[in-house]
Protein backbone atom coordinates (compact mmCIF):
# COMPACT_ATOMS: atom_id res chain seq x y z
CA UNK A 1 0.00 0.00 0.00
CA UNK A 2 3.02 2.49 -0.19
CA UNK A 3 2.66 2.26 -3.93
CA UNK A 4 -0.90 4.33 -2.86
CA UNK A 5 -0.48 7.40 -2.15
CA UNK A 6 -4.33 8.70 -1.75
CA UNK A 7 -6.41 7.10 1.13
CA UNK A 8 -9.52 6.95 -1.18
CA UNK A 9 -7.63 4.66 -3.36
CA UNK A 10 -6.31 2.87 -0.86
CA UNK A 11 -10.03 2.48 0.90
CA UNK A 12 -11.31 1.76 -2.72
CA UNK A 13 -8.87 -0.99 -2.85
CA UNK A 14 -8.94 -2.83 0.48
CA UNK A 15 -12.81 -2.41 0.07
CA UNK A 16 -13.73 -3.55 -2.96
CA UNK A 17 -11.24 -6.65 -2.01
CA UNK A 18 -13.56 -6.76 0.86
CA UNK A 19 -16.47 -6.53 -1.26
CA UNK A 20 -15.68 -8.97 -3.18
CA UNK A 21 -14.82 -11.81 -0.80
CA UNK A 22 -17.97 -10.61 1.35
CA UNK A 23 -20.16 -10.46 -2.10
CA UNK A 24 -18.74 -14.23 -3.35
CA UNK A 25 -19.27 -15.17 0.46
CA UNK A 26 -22.67 -14.16 -0.07
CA UNK A 27 -23.47 -15.78 -3.06
CA UNK A 28 -22.45 -19.03 -1.96
CA UNK A 29 -24.11 -18.47 0.91
CA UNK A 30 -27.44 -17.95 -1.15
CA UNK A 31 -26.56 -21.02 -3.42
CA UNK A 32 -25.63 -23.64 -0.60
CA UNK A 33 -28.88 -22.39 1.45
CA UNK A 34 -31.79 -20.71 -1.10
CA UNK A 35 -34.45 -21.44 1.55
CA UNK A 36 -32.77 -19.28 3.79
CA UNK A 37 -34.02 -15.43 4.67
CA UNK A 38 -31.32 -12.88 2.99
CA UNK A 39 -30.80 -11.49 6.25
CA UNK A 40 -29.84 -14.71 7.84
CA UNK A 41 -26.95 -14.84 5.06
CA UNK A 42 -26.28 -11.24 4.88
CA UNK A 43 -25.28 -11.32 8.49
CA UNK A 44 -22.97 -14.36 8.26
CA UNK A 45 -21.21 -12.60 5.30
CA UNK A 46 -20.86 -9.31 7.01
CA UNK A 47 -20.05 -10.57 10.16
CA UNK A 48 -17.07 -12.82 8.95
CA UNK A 49 -15.53 -9.97 6.12
CA UNK A 50 -16.11 -7.35 9.08
CA UNK A 51 -13.42 -9.28 11.73
CA UNK A 52 -11.24 -10.02 8.07
CA UNK A 53 -11.31 -6.30 6.98
CA UNK A 54 -10.92 -4.36 10.35
CA UNK A 55 -7.40 -4.64 10.64
CA UNK A 56 -5.99 -4.39 6.97
CA UNK A 57 -7.85 -0.84 7.04
CA UNK A 58 -6.27 0.19 10.26
CA UNK A 59 -2.99 -0.60 9.18
CA UNK A 60 -2.64 -0.32 5.43
CA UNK A 61 -5.91 2.58 4.69
CA UNK A 62 -6.11 4.67 7.99
CA UNK A 63 -2.75 3.89 9.66
CA UNK A 64 -3.99 4.53 12.81
CA UNK A 65 -2.30 2.75 16.20
CA UNK A 66 -4.26 2.77 19.64
CA UNK A 67 -6.98 2.40 20.84
CA UNK A 68 -7.71 -1.15 19.26
CA UNK A 69 -10.89 -2.07 20.76
CA UNK A 70 -12.31 1.54 20.31
CA UNK A 71 -11.93 1.65 16.83
CA UNK A 72 -13.02 -1.91 16.78
CA UNK A 73 -16.39 -0.52 18.32
CA UNK A 74 -16.79 2.26 15.99
CA UNK A 75 -15.70 0.45 12.93
CA UNK A 76 -18.54 -2.28 13.45
CA UNK A 77 -21.12 0.46 14.57
CA UNK A 78 -20.14 2.02 10.95
CA UNK A 79 -20.83 -1.61 9.63
CA UNK A 80 -23.68 -2.26 10.94
CA UNK A 81 -25.67 0.82 10.22
CA UNK A 82 -24.81 0.10 6.14
CA UNK A 83 -25.47 -3.50 7.38
CA UNK A 84 -28.98 -2.39 8.32
CA UNK A 85 -29.60 -0.09 5.48
CA UNK A 86 -28.37 -3.40 3.27
CA UNK A 87 -30.93 -5.61 5.02
CA UNK A 88 -33.32 -3.52 4.95
CA UNK A 89 -33.43 -2.60 1.15
CA UNK A 90 -32.23 -6.31 0.23
CA UNK A 91 -35.21 -7.37 2.29
CA UNK A 92 -37.90 -5.18 0.34
CA UNK A 93 -36.20 -5.63 -2.98
CA UNK A 94 -35.48 -9.51 -3.01
CA UNK A 95 -37.93 -10.78 -0.23
CA UNK A 96 -40.96 -8.54 -0.89
CA UNK A 97 -41.10 -7.16 -4.61
CA UNK A 98 -39.16 -10.17 -6.00
CA UNK A 99 -36.29 -8.49 -7.50
CA UNK A 100 -33.55 -11.33 -7.64
CA UNK A 101 -31.42 -11.73 -4.85
CA UNK A 102 -27.88 -11.59 -6.22
CA UNK A 103 -28.15 -8.58 -8.43
CA UNK A 104 -30.36 -6.80 -6.23
CA UNK A 105 -27.47 -7.29 -3.51
CA UNK A 106 -24.78 -5.52 -6.03
CA UNK A 107 -26.51 -2.90 -6.42
CA UNK A 108 -26.95 -2.21 -2.70
CA UNK A 109 -23.47 -2.46 -2.28
CA UNK A 110 -22.64 0.95 -4.52
CA UNK A 111 -24.23 2.52 -1.46
CA UNK A 112 -22.63 0.93 0.98
CA UNK A 113 -19.35 1.99 -0.21
CA UNK A 114 -20.39 5.52 0.13
CA UNK A 115 -21.60 4.91 4.23
CA UNK A 116 -18.37 2.85 4.81
CA UNK A 117 -16.07 5.76 3.86
CA UNK A 118 -17.10 8.43 5.75
CA UNK A 119 -18.06 6.62 8.74
CA UNK A 120 -14.43 5.06 8.62
CA UNK A 121 -13.00 7.98 8.16
CA UNK A 122 -14.66 10.86 10.10
CA UNK A 123 -15.95 8.36 13.09
CA UNK A 124 -14.33 4.68 13.00
CA UNK A 125 -10.48 5.93 12.76
CA UNK A 126 -10.92 9.64 13.90
CA UNK A 127 -7.74 10.67 16.11
CA UNK A 128 -8.52 13.58 18.47
CA UNK A 129 -4.50 14.42 19.25
CA UNK A 130 -3.62 14.80 15.22
CA UNK A 131 -6.22 15.87 12.46
CA UNK A 132 -6.58 12.91 9.86
CA UNK A 133 -4.53 13.42 6.77
CA UNK A 134 -4.60 12.25 3.21
CA UNK A 135 -1.58 9.92 2.86
CA UNK A 136 -0.20 12.07 0.24
CA UNK A 137 -0.21 15.55 2.17
CA UNK A 138 2.79 16.54 3.52
CA UNK A 139 3.89 15.97 7.45
CA UNK A 140 4.00 19.07 9.15
CA UNK A 141 7.71 18.91 9.87
CA UNK A 142 8.25 18.82 5.87
CA UNK A 143 6.15 22.20 5.61
CA UNK A 144 8.05 24.01 7.89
Amino acid sequence: MKVVKDQRVAFLLVGGANTAFSTGLFIVLALAFPEAPSFVLLSTSWTISLIAVFFVYRKLVFRVKGHVWLDLGRFALVNLTSLLVNIGLLSLFADLLKFPRIPTQLVITLLSVIISYFGHRYFSFRRKTAPIRPLNAPKEEETA
